[in-house]
C-alpha cells in the first residue's frame, strides 16, 4: 500500500498543474460548452481560449 501511495504523490504533482489549467479554462474562460457545430469551429474556440489563457499567464509573469 505504501508503494501505491508514493506513486500517487508523484503523479499528483503533475496532475495538479494540468488540472489547474483545465479548471481555469472551464471557469474563467467559460469553456464548459462548445458553442459551435463542426470540428474546425470547435477547435478554433478552444485554441482561442488557450491563447487568451497563455497571454494572461504571460502578462502576470512579466508584469
Amino acid at each position: 500500500m505504501a508503494k501505491a501511495q508514493a506513486l500517487q504523490q508523484l503523479i499528483a504533482r503533475r496532475r495538479a498543474a494540468v488540472e489547474t489549467t483545465f479548471a481555469t479554462l472551464k471557469n474563467r474562460m467559460r469553456l464548459t460548452v462548445i458553442r459551435y457545430v463542426g470540428l474546425a469551429k470547435a477547435t478554433a474556440q478552444v485554441t482561442m481560449a488557450a491563447i487568451a489563457f497563455n497571454m494572461r499567464r504571460w502578462a502576470a509573469i512579466t508584469g
